[in-house]
C-alpha cells in the first residue's frame, strides 16, 4: 500500500521541513516532497498539525506494561514491553538486563536470540552489570556483583547475531578482557564505576566508547580528579547516555552536558521500569516492592530504581526545562542513539530508503499516531 502523510511539520532527523508530504510504501520511505504534488496512486492521511518525527530509539529499557525483563525473560513479556513503549512513540528498544544470576542472564540472551528476527522493534540487548564497582552499585544487589570469568565469556561468545551493549566498571576488568569483549563486537560503556581519568583514558584505547546514564552511579568531579563524570564530558570521542526525567540529573547539568559533548555524542535513555503504560505504580525488583511516587521510582533504601518516563517525556523535558533546542532534543532520541549503535543507515531519520518507523505528536508532546514498519499501530486506550 502506497501512503502519504501530510499536514504535520516533518522533522527529518536533522532539520524541520514545512509544507511537505512523506511518502512510504509498505515498510520503506519513498520520498519527501511538496504536499501539493502527491502522486495520485498514494493514499493520503492528513495529520492536522504537530510534528512527524522518526520513531524514537531507546537503548536502555528495563520494562514496561507491568513487566520487568529480568523477572520474566520470555516472549510474552518482551512483546508487552515493546508494545508499552510503542504506545509512546518508541519504535526500537534495547531490552536491558540488570545485574542478576548467570542463569537469568542466559535466559535473557536466549529469548533475544529467539525473537530478534521476529520483531523489528527489537534491536539487541543491553547487559547492565554485573561487572560493577560495589561502591556505585545503586539498586543492583550486592550478591550479584561479579567479575568476568570463563562462564560469562562462553556466553558472550554466542552473542554474534545482534548488537550487544555492555555496561561495566573499567577498573574491575583487565585490558585483556576488554580487548576480548571489543573483539566480539560489543559496544562497551562505563557505568556504576569509580574509575579515574587515567583508567578511563586507557580503557578507551582498547574499546570503551560510551558512558551509561551520565552523572548517576559514577565518580563525580572534584578539584584534582575529573572522576567519571568529568572524564565523560572531556573525552570528545566517546558517547554518553543521560536520563532526562528531572530526578536523576538536574536540568542545569543536562544543559551543561549538551553544551560540552560534541554534537551527536549525547543521547537520551529512559532507563524505564515496569510502570510504563501500566496502571499499577509499583512492581517487584529483586524480591522487594518498589514504587513510583511523583515521577520517582525508589526502593526500600531510598535509591532511585530506574525511571517512569519514555523518550517523548525526555524530549519535552529537555526542550521545556533544560533549554535544549527542539531539533537537538528529538535527535537525541532518534538519530544519535542510532549512530551510537551503528544502525543509522536505516533508522533514526526520515529519509529515502529508511524504514518507515514514525511518530506524530502535537504541540503538547502528546503522541497522536505511531507507525512501525509502515503500519499504523492500534494505540487503543492508555
Amino acid at each position: 500500500m502506497k501512503k502519504a502523510l501530510k499536514g504535520a511539520r516533518i522533522f527529518s532527523g536533522k532539520d524541520f521541513l514545512d509544507n511537505k508530504a512523506l511518502l512510504f510504501e509498505d515498510d520503506n520511505i519513498i520520498d519527501i516532497l511538496d504536499d501539493s504534488i502527491i502522486p495520485n496512486d498514494f493514499e493520503i492521511q492528513s495529520l492536522n498539525g504537530g510534528i512527524l518525527s522518526p520513531g524514537f530509539i531507546d537503548l536502555q529499557v528495563n520494562g514496561g506494561g507491568g513487566k520487568l525483563f529480568n523477572n520474566s525473560p520470555d516472549e510474552e513479556s518482551l512483546n508487552t514491553i515493546i508494545s508499552a513503549h510503542q504506545y509512546f512513540g518508541t519504535t526500537s528498544i534495547m531490552p536491558t538486563v540488570i545485574s542478576d544470576s548467570l542463569n537469568v542472564l542466559q535466559q535473557c540472551t536466549d529469548i533475544i536470540s529467539k525473537e530478534i528476527n521476529k520483531n523489528k522493534s527489537l534491536l539487541g540487548i543491553h547487559i547492565e552489570g554485573p561487572f560493577f564497582n560495589v561502591k556505585y552499585r545503586g539498586v543492583h544487589q550486592k550478591q550479584y556483583i561479579n567479575t568476568i570469568n570463563a562462564s560469562y565469556m562462553n556466553l558472550f561468545e554466542t552473542l554474534d547475531r545482534f548488537p550487544v551493549m555492555l555496561t561495566l566498571a573499567p577498573e574491575c576488568i583487565s585490558i585483556k578482557q576488554l580487548k576480548s569483549l571489543k573483539k566480539l563486537g560489543f559496544k562497551i560503556l562505563a557505568g556504576h564505576t569509580d574509575a579515574n581519568y587515567d583508567q578511563l583514558e586507557e580503557a578507551i584505547k582498547y574499546g570503551l566508547d560510551g558512558f551509561t546514564h551520565l552523572f548517576n552511579a559514577m565518580g563525580q568531579i572534584s578539584a584534582r580528579e575529573p572522576g567519571v563524570v568529568g572524564s565523560a564530558l572531556d573525552f570528545n570521542q566517546t558517547w554518553a547516555s543521560i536520563i532526562v526525567d528531572l530526578h536523576h540529573v538536574h536540568p542545569s547539568l543536562i544543559n551543561l552536558s549538551y553544551k560540552q559533548k560534541p554534537e551527536g555524542k549525547l543521547f537520551f535513555v529512559s532507563d524505564s521500569m515496569a510502570t510504563i503504560n501500566h496502571g499499577e505504580p509499583s512492581f517487584e525488583l529483586y524480591d522487594e516492592v518498589v514504587s513510583e511516587s511523583k515521577g520517582r521510582i525508589i526502593n526500600s533504601e531510598g535509591k532511585l530504581a530506574g525511571s517512569s518516563i519514555t523518550q517523548i517525556d525526555a524530549i519535552k523535558n529537555a526542550y521545556q526545562k533544560c533549554n535544549i533546542p527542539l531539533e537537538s532534543a528529538i535527535s537525541m532520541a532518534t538519530l544519535y542513539p542510532a549512530e551510537y549503535l551503528g544502525i543509522s543507515d536505516y533508522l533514526g531519520q526520515i529519509k529515502k530508503g529508511f524504514r518507515a518507523d514514525l511518530v506524530h505528536f502535537n504541540s503538547d508532546f502528546k503522541i497522536q499516531n505511531v507507525w512501525v514498519e509502515g503500519n499504523l499501530i492500534n494505540r487503543g486506550q492508555s
